[in-house]
Order: structure tokens, then C-alpha cells, then sequence
């Protein structure tokens, strides 16, 4: 994941909060926790990399068990919890995982489809400290609706955030990349603007759970690069005149990081400092600190390989968990992205790599750096494992 602002820039919503856990992660604490705390799911979207549905799996965690594990990622300072699905809202006891939460002083980010937020929901949000609320749009209407198997969600959807925002909670507006959502995708960047979002969050399509086997169904690295250029541009527009603006969030496609970097130092932009951050935490931040929970306590480094996992938290502690998750940065990549000047700074997809290859440390198959991309001297320098303190730990 790459938040555009607040990596480049140093002028996103979340920079503060990146910041802390850029300092978890260089402490070797927990940098960011992704929960999806219940599989069950009132909608049926087509590309749904979990495939969730109506059914809790029987071995999901207990309300006592959940509440535990809050409190150990309490105990180890984490900064940022996202607790996700399925659908979040309709786990039993929801708000008194929030409430949990809020007691260590865990900021928490709720990924939903919003279709459970009314007045008093968002006014508990709000209550509750949750900085923002993330959910998804994928075109018009009809499409929408088609595509999560539900009629009436997209309405209920834009109202939601509506309310939200009325309310004074953050949103991000999410959506999946593929070539069904393409055409409507500049639209959505410009809705979520009109509803006073304050970031965008654009991931590549992830070929897991209902989408396997979709990957003719990606969009293309020329369609990637053509948004990496919008958005550079709207990000440098909205910065350099001091407006609100959006912050993009990149997810899935780790090579965005590099391509943009070396757009910026194209401009002459000094990104030194967005360099030496990457070294710490990297466009993939799959083993820096990054952890992931399903709602059976599996411990995986990515949320969006929910077969991949490492060990249960039924088993192990935080700490050991995290050691754990350290430990994949001692193996080494392998294939083109082993190969690459930008590996530090990128790492590539490894989810893609094990959905490919069965081989997280395998070469990430969507890289959307052009073969014929010239690679400036000076991000090669900058983007070279030693030249940054602390680098090479």
C-alpha cells in the first residue's frame, strides 16, 4: 500500500498516524494490524477475495478471544487497526471490540460497506473515536448493484457517506481495479471528491476467493501508468496550491511506488526523505511489521492471502507473531523482482507472487514499470539497500 501525500509529500490525512507506525516497525512492534474480524457478509460481491457470505465459519474466534487479542496488541503499543470482513458491523460484539480499542489508544479505521450506517451508527462511530470509515463504490448504479448481487446497496452507500461525513467521521472511498471498473474509474476520483471524501483507496484486482483465476481481468501496466500520471498530477495540483485534495492509497500494485518516484525526480523534487522511509517500511510491507488476523485467528502476512498464514494467535503471542512475520524478510526474492534496482524500495506484490507461483518470494507478474523504463542514476543510488542508515538491519 502507498499513501501518495503522505509518502511523497508529507501532507496526507494519515502522515501522522504513518509515521508512528514507520517507528513500530523500526522497533520491531506490530505496525499495523488488518482484522477481518467475521467472514459472514451481507452482499456477494463478484470479486470478493475472501468470498465471503451470510456464514460464520464455526471455528471464527470467540467474543472473549477477540477482545484478548486487543488487548495483547494494547500491551504492544500498536498504532493502527483496521477491522474489516466480510462485514465488520454484523460480528456480535463489534462495538465492544471498538470500545477495547479505544482504551489503548489504537487508532482504528473500519472497513465496511456501510450498508448497516444510519444517523445513530455513525454518531456511535464517532463517539467511539474511529478516524475513518472506508467503503466501497464501483461504477453507476445498476452496476454497482450488480456487481455486489444486492439491490439498492449504492444508494444506500452514497447516503451512508452522507451521513458520515455530516457527522464528522473521515471516509475513504475503496474500489477494485479491473477491466469492468475501469471505464468508470476518473468518475469515481471525481465522486469522491463531490462527497467530500478525504482519500481514495485503488487496489489491483486480487485473483483469490470469487475472482480466481480473473487475472485476464486485470487492467493493463499501460492503464496503470496512464492513473499513476493523473493522479501525480492531481496530487501535485492539490499540494502546491494548498487545497484539500485527496489522498490516494495504492493497493496491490507496489511498482507504483518507483514509477512515481522517478516521475518526481524527473521534476527535480528532492525525495531523500521518502526514500529513507521506504527503506524501513516498503511499498509492500508484507514482513515489516504489517499483520493480518482472519476471523479463525490465523495469522497471515498479507490480508489478501487468506491461505497463506504463518501460525494462529490460539498459539502464538503478538510478539512471536511478529517475529515471525519478520523472519520472511530473511529469505530472498527471487526472478525479476530479485533482480530489480527498486527491490528496497518496492519488494513487489508477494500475495501476487504466491497466487501465481505458490512462491511468495517469487517475481510479482503485474509490475507496471515499462521493460524500456529508464531508471534514473540517481533514485538507482537513492534506492541502494546501504545508502541509508539502518538500511541493511
Amino acid at each position: 500500500m502507498a499513501h501518495v501525500r503522505s509518502l511523497f509529500f508529507k501532507d496526507g490525512p494519515l502522515t501522522a498516524i504513518e509515521d508512528k507506525a514507520v517507528k513500530a516497525s523500526m522497533l520491531g512492534r506490530p505496525s499495523e494490524v488488518i482484522w477481518n474480524i467475521t467472514n459472514r457478509c451481507n452482499l456477494l460481491c463478484d470479486h470478493c477475495y475472501m468470498a465471503a457470505d451470510a456464514k460464520a465459519r464455526p471455528a471464527q474466534l470467540t467474543d472473549e478471544e477477540t477482545i484478548d487479542i486487543i488487548r495483547q496488541l494494547g500491551e504492544s503499543q500498536l498504532p493502527l487497526l483496521f477491522m474489516s470482513g466480510g462485514e465488520p458491523m454484523l460480528r456480535s460484539n463489534f462495538w465492544e471490540m471498538l470500545a477495547e480499542a479505544r482504551k489503548y489508544g489504537i487508532q482504528t479505521t473500519i472497513s465496511t460497506n456501510a450498508t448497516l450506517i444510519d444517523r445513530d451508527a455513525a454518531k456511535r462511530l464517532k463517539a467511539a473515536g474511529v478516524s475513518f470509515i472506508a467503503t466501497s463504490l464501483y461504477g453507476p448504479e445498476e452496476f454497482h448493484d450488480a456487481l455486489v448481487g444486492v439491490p439498492g446497496t449504492r444508494k444506500r452507500v452514497a447516503e451512508a457517506i452522507k451521513i458520515l461525513r455530516e457527522e464528522g467521521v473521515g471516509v475513504a472511498v475503496k474500489t477494485a481495479l479491473s477491466k469492468d471498473t475501469w471505464p468508470f474509474i476518473y468518475d469515481l476520483i471525481q465522486e469522491a471528491k463531490d462527497l467530500d471524501a478525504g482519500l481514495i483507496y485503488l487496489c489491483d484486482l486480487i485473483t483469490s476467493g470469487r475472482s480466481e483465476d480473473g487475472e485476464d481481468n486485470r487492467i493493463t501496466a499501460e492503464q496503470w501508468r496512464e492513473l499513476a500520471d493523473f493522479i501525480l498530477e492531481d496530487s501535485i495540483k492539490t499540494v502546491e496550491s494548498k487545497q484539500k485534495g485527496l489522498e490516494y492509497d495504492i493497493g496491490a500494485m507496489p511498482s507504483f511506488v518507483p514509477y512515481i518516484a522517478e516521475k518526481l525526480v524527473e521534476r527535480g523534487y528532492d525525495i531523500t526523505a521518502t526514500m529513507e522511509r521506504l527503506k524501513i517500511m516498503n511499498a509492500c510491507p508484507v514482513g515489516k511489521g504489517h499483520m493480518n488476523i482472519n476471523s479463525e485467528g490465523g495469522i497471515m502476512p498479507c490480508q489478501f492471502a487468506q491461505d497463506w498464514t504463518i501460525g494462529n494467535v490460539r498459539d502464538m503471542s503478538v510478539k512471536e507473531a511478529v517475529d515471525s512475520l519478520l523472519s520472511i524478510r530473511k529469505k530472498p526474492v527471487t526472478g525479476k523482482c530479485g533482480e530489480c534496482e527498486y527491490l528496497n524500495i518496492c519488494y513487489g506484490c508477494r500475495t501476487k507472487a504466491w497466487h501465481a507461483e505458490g512462491d511468495p518470494m517469487g517475481e510479482d507478474p503485474t509490475c507496471m514499470l515499462d521493460p524500456d523504463f529508464q531508471r534514473s542514476e540517481r533514485l538507482v543510488r537513492m534506492a541502494s539497500p546501504c545508502c541509508v542508515s539502518g538500511a541493511c538491519s
